[in-house]
């Protein structure tokens, strides 16, 4: 299952605000919010990294650290020049093991000539608690499946709960709290959702998510009962048309 993204699409697919408060509709912050907080892409990059950053063997150098048995511990070293012409600059350590799994950045930096394509600076963690994950996301990345580097640098400051881990990402419940930026502004949320793609592969089944922008926003989920890729959407307590054009 891919992330789900929204494209930019203002329909009748929610109830048009009959409130005599006037709240502004410009949904950037329901996009910016529904694109930066899904947690594949966060999970792939840990369990991943070479396929997520589009690395080799031989570039970045890497340098296995001792560690206790049944775990792996890296430390990658940039300043190299892969074949296909993408440069590695900075560090990156990684962490494997049978409690949970970690990647740290430290400048870290894939170039394509002199575009930038991917990034990290901070960690991310997971942590295993039987069926449960706790992922910690204390980072600034771009080049992710959900957030390209044209758009600038994400930083996250999120706390999820995934359970169960064992049915991810096809069928969970999520907990997410936290903030995020990007390059013009600030967001603030709350939410929580589930997901069982074998009732519905467009949007999760249900959830509610509390984003904080200036005003406040309340987005609705309800693939459980129509599955049509589209959002409630409440800005200031006042309801909007709704979003649609999630897809996975």
């Amino acid at each position: 299952m891919r992330p789900f993204f929204l494209t930019l699409i203002l329909t009748g697919c929610g109830i048009p605000s009959t409130g005599a408060q006037v709240v502004d509709t410009n949904p950037t912050p329901v996009l910016e919010t529904m694109t930066a907080v899904q947690p594949e892409p966060l999970v792939a990059l840990v369990e991943n990294p070479h396929t997520e950053m589009g690395t080799g063997l031989n570039c970045p150098t890497i340098t296995a650290v001792e560690s206790e048995p049944g775990t792996l511990r890296e430390q990658w070293a940039g300043g190299c020049i892969l074949d296909n012409g993408l440069r590695v600059e900075g560090d990156l350590e990684r962490f494997d093991g049978p409690d949970g799994a970690w990647l740290s950045g430290d400048r870290f930096r894939v170039y394509q000539r002199d575009d930038l394509v991917f990034m990290l600076d901070g960690t991310i963690e997971i942590t295993v608690s039987g069926d449960l994950w706790l992922i910690d996301a204390a980072a600034a990345a771009c080049g992710t499946e959900n957030w390209s580097c044209d758009a600038g640098p994400l930083a996250l400051d999120l706390a999820y709960t995934i359970y169960p881990a064992a049915l991810f990402p096809s069928d969970y419940d999520i907990t997410v709290s936290g903030a995020f930026a990007t390059e013009e502004t600030t967001y603030t949320l709350d939410g929580a959702w589930s997901v069982d793609t074998g009732i519905c592969t467009a949007e999760p089944t249900s959830g509610l998510i509390s984003v904080q922008q200036g005003s406040h926003h309340a987005i609705t989920l309800n693939g459980a009962e129509q599955c049509d890729g589209c959002l409630g959407w409440q800005v200031q307590g006042q309801p909007t048309p709704g979003l649609c054009g999630l897809n996975r």
